[in-house]
Parts: C-alpha cells; structure tokens; sequence
C-alpha cells in the first residue's frame, strides 16, 4: 500500500511539472502568465501566487534604433504589456504583434513637428520580428529660398535676409548652394561641402554634382561653332582657348610673338636662286608685332578635324598653333618668303624662362647630348643678349583656379616638317614648344611629393627632354612610318633616316603635310615623310583661388643661307583641358 501512495504521489508531480511547463510556450500575441520571469531565460522553479501579475516585459523598448535613441526624435508607443520574447521551439526572436502599428519618427532631435517634419507610421511585419520603414515622415531637407516652408525644420523660412552660409563657400541655400552641411541628399558623406557649389568646377567621374545644376559628372563643351576673325586678335585668342576645353575659369586670352619683336638681317629676295645657284644679300627686316594671320595664311586655327584622320579628343574642336600656314606646312629653306614659310616675325624668348637656362642658351635634349635640368639658376642672361627665334607664337591664358582644383591638364600633339633630318642636329635646329606656368604651388607647397618645374615649363618628360624632335630618342616622337628604321620593312636601309625605332604609324597624320599619306612607298616614303609626338598629356599643379598664367609657345631656331630659319614648319595641337581634384605628377606623359 505504501508504495502505491509513492507511485500515486511521483504521478501528481510529474503532471503538475508538465502542465507548468506548458503555460511557460508562447506564440505572438499570447500573455505571458508567469511573471516571475526576469530575464531571457524562464525561471519554472517560482511556484508562489504570483502568476496573476502583469509582466512588465523583459527588457526596455527603444524603438527600432536603439543607438539613435539620444539624437533622434524617436517615437516609442509600445504597449506596456508588449513582451519580446524567445520561442522555446524554434527560437524566433518576438518583436511585435504582426500588422500592429506604431508611430516613429528618424530625424535630429528637436525637429519633429517642426515645420515641414512630421512622424510617420512603421508596422509589425508579418512574422513579428521587425518593424517596417518609417512611412509618411518627413525629415528636414535643404531650404527652398522664399517658398513659405520651413523644410529644415529649425522653425523658420529662409529668406535672402536671413540665409547663412554654413560651409563658408560664399554661396547659401538662397544663392544656388546645394550642399551647406553635408547631410543633403546629393552629397551625403561628402567630407568637404564647401567644395560644392554653383561656382564649382564639375569635376569628371566623382559621381557627385559638384556645381548644383542638378547633373552628375556632365561633359562641359563651350565650342560648338566657333570661328576666328581676320584683325580680331584678342577674340581669336578666346576661342582658342575655348577650344582647348577651357570653358570654365579664364580671366583673359592674348595671341603675341614669344617676346619683344626683334629686326632680322635676312634676304626675301623671291629671286635668290635661280639655275640651281643662290645669291644672297640681307638686310634689316622688322617683325611683324603680331603672328601672322591674314587671308591667304593662317599661323593658327581652330578645327574640327586637322588633316583627314585627327578629330577633338573632347567637345568639338581642336586648337591649332603653328610656326607656318597651319594647314600647309613648308620645307623651302632656299628663299625667305610668305609661300616657303617665313611669316615675317621674329622676337626674343620669354625672358623669366630663358634667363634659368645655362648661359643663357635655348636648352638642347638630354636625350641629344644635353644638360640636365638645373634648379636653382637666375640671371643666366645678365650682361647677354636674349636670344631671339624666329615664326614664334604664344597664346598666353590666365585663369582663375576653382576651390575644388588641386591641378589641370591638357593634351597636345607636336609635329614637324624637320623630323627626322634634324633630330639632335648639331646646329640645334630643333623647334621647340614649351608651356610655362606661373602658380604659387611650389611656394604654397615646399615638401610636395609633385612639384611644379623649377623653369616653369611642363612641356618636358621625366629627364627634362623638351617637346621638339629631340625627344625621338627618348621614345616620346611615335607618330611615324614604322617601316622607316628600327627594324620595319626596310629598316635596315632606312637606318641613317629614322634610327631611333619608336613609330607605331602615321595614320593620324594623313592630309597634314606631315606624314606619308600613303601616296609614296619604300625609300621614297621614308625620304619624305615626316613626324609627330602623338598625343601626349601636359600637368602642372595649382592652389584653389588663385589666378594662374600659363603660356604656351612655339618657335622656330637656327640659321641658313638666306638668314634666320623661316623654313622647315612646326605645328601643335591641343585640346582636353581640365581641372584635377588633386595634385598630380607634372610634365608631360603618353595620352
């Protein structure tokens, strides 16, 4: 009898252990009975009368972003009695009732109702275990100048009276500015809003709307139909620069001779030669004062296709600077006249740069036997003469630097008529091309990793070879008949020609004057063909706000029988402008 009252007695217990244990399984929307549970854990052990007392819930409620809890106009209407738990069977997290709905709110603390901002609504998703997005809020947004609504929410309208620049760009909301803290939504997470702006530079490929026009990364062109003028110089000098991709930023544009005009003793007798005898006698000439262009030659140009092949590499046109007829190079070195070449002018070097060059002499290639790049030398031409050079041209460019450019870089193509027969010439017949800039960088900037050239001129590659067919042997004249030397088709009996092997073709040079055309073949060809750098990529670096100059020249040298060397003509093409977000390394480097 006794040990059936024991069996009768574990029986009991057991059953009461069971049913305990069952109250304690809740599903979504169930109250909880026991409410001696302090934690996540269940606690069966508490068997006192207190199963009644309403649970107060296993943790706080912060609503759905507990971190944001303290900056935030959070809304939390969780019912007291709403109780997340852990499903004992298959452990889902249970957050909410499904379909329950409460209001919420994600902006800055203080601005809800606001103005423009208000709450919204988030609901329980279908298996209670998170709450939906904040539908109906409205946040604070960048003001609308002048519209009656306060969409920033900081309790008043913004008027041109009240607007205040926050970046300190010199724009605000009421003047165009699209980013004054940088939590607007075209340019969240940008570290610098005062780089953005309506008088901002839209810089290429930063996915962000630099300049507020509403575009991203848009493609700036300013010449479509652009023509130049007989007599209008200082307008001609705009579109060329227009032409180059400047669009943004230029103060003034000149077109001048590379320096004070000089007076040559030379013969333009057109009479000279005759049965294969010449007879010279110079006298004084004076320079024309400024590059030559008249209707029946041109020394510069803008284009949109140089030759049959050579098209802008950016916008519509290409601009054209030349030391003879642009579109009609010559190599008559026998007389001095306007058909072989000679475009009347003549004038000194920039003095700033020439007077940095050793004794005070034009600078032959590093590649061709000479001197290094020297920093550090001043009045190289005191008690000297400044040389003089003859057919030169300058377009001299001052710009205003955008706040958010750092550098800027240009494209160029040179050629030749000279090339290859004057390539490290010892008479130095190399015509020459230089691009000085004028910028407080270097000053600004003493320890940069990418400085500016100590002589101002970018046009050089990394050992200091300046753009002229001297730069054939450093690999950098690649615009030629490959089968004229270096081991082409005929290399072997072209070798005194073209010895350098560094052409990849000619096909860009076609109806220039300045390459085979594909109308001679073998030695003739190679006897009569000529060169060009290819495209090549010019940088220098600048400060923000500064106003910069930046000359570009072209120039003849050297001497034959008649005089001064008029013969033998020289073009460069440029376009691709632009400004960097960042400095860059300097110089000039293959496009």
């Amino acid at each position: 009898m006794k040990k059936l009252f024991v069996f009768f007695a574990f029986f009991a217990a057991f059953f009461m252990f069971v049913a305990c244990d069952n109250n304690l399984k809740l599903t979504p929307g169930e109250d909880k009975v026991d409410s001696g549970d302090t934690g996540d854990k269940h606690d069966t052990s508490d068997t006192s009368d207190t199963a009644d007392t309403p649970d107060t819930g296993d943790k706080p409620d912060t609503g759905d972003n507990p971190d944001t809890a303290d900056t935030s106009d959070t809304v939390d209407t969780t019912p007291e009695n709403d109780d997340s738990d852990v499903d004992s069977h298959d452990h889902v997290y249970v957050t909410c009732t499904p379909g329950e709905t409460r209001e919420c709110y994600e902006g800055p603390s203080g601005t809800m109702g606001i103005g423009a901002c208000k709450s919204g609504i988030t609901t329980c998703v279908e298996d209670g275990t998170d709450w939906s997005k904040c539908a109906g809020q409205v946040l604070p947004a960048p003001e609308i100048c002048g519209n009656g609504i306060d969409e920033n929410c900081d309790g008043e309208d913004m008027t041109p009276e009240n607007a205040v620049d926050y970046d300190g760009d010199g724009y605000n909301y009421c003047t165009g500015d699209c980013c004054e803290t940088g939590n607007e939504a075209n340019c969240r997470g940008f570290s610098f809003p005062e780089k953005i702006n309506p008088g901002i530079y839209e810089m290429a490929d930063n996915y962000v709307d630099d300049n507020c026009n509403g575009e991203v990364d848009e493609k700036t062109s300013c010449d479509s139909g652009l023509s130049l003028a007989i007599g209008d110089y200082p307008g001609n000098a705009v579109k060329l620069a227009q032409a180059m991709g400047i669009c943004e930023g230029l103060v003034s544009a000149e077109i001048s001779l590379a320096g004070e005009p000089v007076t040559e003793q030379i013969d333009t007798n057109p009479n000279a030669c005759s049965n294969g005898s010449c007879n010279y006698n110079p006298t004084a000439r004076q320079s024309r004062a400024k590059p030559y262009y008249e209707s029946d030659y041109q020394t510069f140009a803008v284009t949109n296709m140089f030759g049959t092949q050579m098209t802008p590499l950016e916008g519509n046109m290409l601009a054209v600077l030349s030391t003879g007829p642009w579109n009609s190079p010559t190599m008559n070195a026998q007389i001095a006249t306007l058909d072989a070449g000679d475009m009347q002018t003549a004038s000194k070097l920039p003095e700033d740069w020439i007077n940095m060059m050793p004794g005070c002499e034009i600078p032959k290639a590093p590649s061709c036997g000479g001197q290094n790049p020297q920093d550090g030398l001043t009045n190289q031409c005191s008690g000297k003469e400044i040389p003089s050079v003859q057919d030169p041209i300058m377009l001299t460019l001052k710009m205003k630097v955008p706040s958010n450019a750092r550098a800027f870089e240009f494209n160029l193509f040179f050629m030749s008529i000279e090339y290859p027969s004057t390539v490290c010439s010892d008479n130095n017949y190399n015509d020459f091309f230089i691009a000085l800039l004028d910028s407080t960088y270097n000053e600004k900037n003493p320890t940069a990793e990418y400085r500016n050239p100590y002589d101002k001129n970018l046009a050089k590659d990394d050992f200091g070879n300046p753009v002229g067919v001297d730069l054939a042997p450093a690999g950098l004249f690649k615009a030629c008949n490959p089968n004229c030397g270096g081991g082409g088709l005929i290399g072997g009996m072209t070798n005194s020609i073209n010895k350098w092997g560094f052409c990849t073709g000619d096909e860009l040079l076609n109806g220039t004057g300045f390459g085979t055309d594909g109308s001679q073949s073998g030695m003739e060809a190679c006897a009569s063909g000529h060169g060009g750098t290819g495209w090549l990529r010019v940088a220098g670096n600048v400060e923000p706000y500064e106003t910069i100059t930046l000359r570009l020249a072209l120039w003849e040298q050297g001497e034959v029988a008649y005089g001064p060397d008029h013969s033998w003509d020289s073009t460069v093409v440029l376009d691709g402008f632009k400004w960097l977000p960042n400095p860059t390394k300097t110089g000039i480097s293959p496009y």
